[in-house]
């Protein structure tokens, strides 16, 4: 703040003005040195003392530069008034094996930059995350305030941050993406609005999106949760996944499979990558045992061939080779079920 002379000297008199100058004349003079060690010595402190006011005085203006400049303030809140996000963009932070480093990283160097959020409404001193939920519970984990920068967010206008910081600092994985675009998919936001929130700027962004959102319906939410971001895993693996699973449901022996893996001591020790190959790996493995390939040689050479499931049989007929008879079989299927139904009866019968 800057003082103006007569300021200057007011304060000067404060300091100075109940000194007696007769009194002051009275007292011994203070032990003499050399004059030139006098000189030195009143001279390197000048320099010092007015060396350190310059300093502070550029690094106060700097200060009221840059904020000046940014017309927005970063506050301290406390962490635990401060909610995510109504869409959730990014997989189970606190099972990220890379996150608790992260955390060591804010407790020893501090939060470097602050996260995005908007007062909540209908309650004040409350808050909204729009980005930086990695750092938001890192600081609730650390019981210190998070650094924030608050602006007035439409619901728009925070998923579109929320999502093009993301893709500017940590991108998030294929089928964090996937997710993220169903959400607000189903929400009801426009292919538009979806591609600007997750930074997709080219020609094809809004083919993009909808390959995002059908790979993710193909797919059980819980089971993506299971696994985790997987990274490393693209578009056509995932796709892959959802072909072994279908109707975005698992099967009971499916389930069964998803359990028995998930519950192992193997899954606690791997990543989410990792754990994505053993669910398919083990999914398409458990397919594979539960098909049966029959091949049925008929009059003439010709096969009828029978794929038996857990859950199905097909009988294939070439139409080529035996025409009219998968019609005769239809025709005939009401009296085959009784004749195998009688069959049963007498076979119980007979134990």
């Amino acid at each position: 703040m800057m003082v103006n002379p007569r300021e200057r000297n007011q304060r000067m008199k404060s300091l100075f003005g109940n000194v007696d100058p007769d009194a002051l004349a009275k007292q011994p003079p203070l032990p003499s040195s050399s004059p030139d060690t006098d000189k030195r010595r009143v001279g390197s402190s000048a320099v010092k003392s007015m060396d350190r006011a310059f300093v502070s005085i550029e690094e106060e203006n700097k200060r009221l530069h840059d904020q000046l400049l940014s017309s927005e303030s970063i506050i301290e809140l406390d962490p635990d008034r401060v909610i995510p996000s109504f869409v959730n963009d990014r997989l189970d932070i606190d099972g990220d094996r890379t996150f608790q480093a992260f955390v060591d990283g804010i407790k020893e160097a501090g939060q470097k930059i602050p996260i995005l959020v908007r007062p909540l409404a209908g309650k004040p001193g409350h808050y909204q995350a729009a980005y930086g939920h990695r750092r938001l519970r890192a600081c609730q984990i650390l019981r210190r305030p998070v650094k924030a920068i608050v602006r007035e967010l439409s619901d728009e206008e925070l998923v579109v941050s929320q999502g093009i910081e993301n893709s500017e600092r940590l991108n998030l994985s294929f089928i964090e993406q996937a997710r993220f675009a169903l959400t607000l998919k189903d929400q009801g936001y426009s292919r538009e609005t979806i591609s600007d929130a997750l930074g997709r700027k080219e020609g094809q962004r809004l083919a993009y999106i909808s390959i995002l959102t059908n790979t993710a319906v193909l797919i059980p939410d819980d089971l993506i949760r299971l696994i985790g971001p997987a990274p490393s895993i693209g578009r056509p693996k995932w796709e892959k996944l959802g072909s072994l699973i279908g109707n975005r449901a698992l099967s009971t022996e499916q389930k069964k499979v998803v359990d028995e893996l998930s519950s192992s001591a193997a899954w606690a020790e791997v990543d989410s990558d990792r754990r994505f190959a053993l669910v398919v790996d083990a999914l398409d493995s458990r397919v594979k045992q539960a098909t049966e390939l029959t091949q049925i040689e008929v009059a003439g050479g010709r096969i009828i061939t029978a794929k038996r499931t857990d859950t199905a049989t097909r009988i294939s007929i070439p139409e080529d080779q035996m025409p009219g008879l998968s019609a005769w079989l239809l025709q005939r299927l009401p009296d085959l079920v009784e004749e195998f139904q009688a069959a049963q009866g007498e076979g119980s019968g007979m134990k």
